[in-house]
């Protein structure tokens, strides 16, 4: 499995809702910061969106935006509306249709968007690899490809057929790395897309994500990398902002805290499956990061799957 495809798997997205948003006249909706992933194909356009964390710009027909982890945003007709404050409360609904503005009114501007959820075990962490927001501009190969996606997610958001959440989490998976795997230059030019992008990056990545128990140093990364010692230290640092060896320990902790979050393995063959030699190292580097022992994440992990598990076998 390459690098994308082993972060998208522990990400886990899981679709939980779409909405065919419509604004007419003059309008302007203004969405408090929501934290889960989203994403919007602009199906009739134009009209204005200023994200916090990122330049406001106008989103054109054709457009595709994707927010891993969605910040406060403003959409709009144009830039001087005093937007309507509204909170992100999902409806509860697969697919929800909303107008903006003067309903009686032909839409100005129409957008088909959904959010999904990320497995919260190491999310955090796995968003703050990827940038703040992806647009793909109308007319990009990428987005081109994406809105048969967005498409097949409405038919399905708007079914009721048997199957429905297995084929709405498989297209929302597509989605999020065919959106990914497109980013443009300009988006992805620090950090793992940047990283990835990178021949030489890509190949040390690759090595970390698919061996995280090999013993790996900065020599022999520097190898998979076919560069010196002292190059691939400066590169890496320069393109991904961390250094090597502490990508390769946050690397390690991520996938310790999913097996250990599955409560298969025990803390010493966790240990052993991510690149330490010991239980004790292991438990040592895993409290300091985390901020409690492993033993104790997994516990706790453990009882809070068991308090789903319990919720979801309620008689409704």
């Amino acid at each position: 499995m390459d690098t994308l495809s082993t972060i998208v798997a522990l990400l886990k997205p899981q679709a939980h809702g779409a909405k065919l948003v419509h604004g007419a006249g003059r309008w302007g909706v203004r969405y408090a910061e929501f934290g889960h992933p989203s994403y919007a194909l602009v199906l009739k356009g134009p009209c204005w969106l200023a994200a916090e964390g990122a330049p406001a710009r106008t989103l054109e027909t054709g457009d595709f935006i994707l927010f891993p982890a969605t910040p406060r945003f403003t959409l709009a007709s144009d830039a001087k509306v005093r937007p309507k404050l509204l909170a992100p409360v999902p409806s509860g609904r697969q697919m929800e249709e909303v107008v903006h503005g003067d309903s009686t009114m032909e839409p100005s501007a129409s957008l088909l968007g959904g959010y999904f959820m990320f497995d919260p075990v190491n999310a955090s962490i796995l968003t703050s690899l990827l940038p703040k927001m992806l647009h793909l501009h109308a007319g990009d190969p990428a987005a081109d490809s994406l809105a048969p996606l967005v498409g097949l997610i409405k038919r399905e958001a708007l079914g009721n057929r048997p199957g429905q959440s297995l084929v709405l989490n498989r297209l929302v998976e597509v989605l999020l790395v065919e959106a990914l795997r497109s980013a443009p230059s300009e988006t992805a030019a620090k950090g793992l897309l940047a990283g990835l992008q990178d021949s030489r990056l890509a190949a040390a990545l690759q090595a970390i994500h698919t061996r995280p128990a090999h013993p790996w140093t900065l020599d022999t990364l520097a190898r998979e990398a076919s560069m010196s010692r002292s190059s691939f230290a400066e590169h890496f640092a320069r393109v991904m902002e961390v250094t090597p060896l502490r990508y390769l320990l946050q690397w390690r902790l991520t996938m310790a805290r999913d097996l250990l979050s599955r409560g298969d393995m025990t803390v010493a063959e966790t240990a052993l499956a991510v690149g330490y030699e010991s239980a004790s190292g292991f438990s040592i580097a895993f409290n300091r990061e985390i901020g409690q022992p492993p033993v104790t994440y997994k516990e706790r992990s453990k009882k809070t799957s068991n308090r789903v598990r319990n919720r979801g076998c309620r008689p409704g």
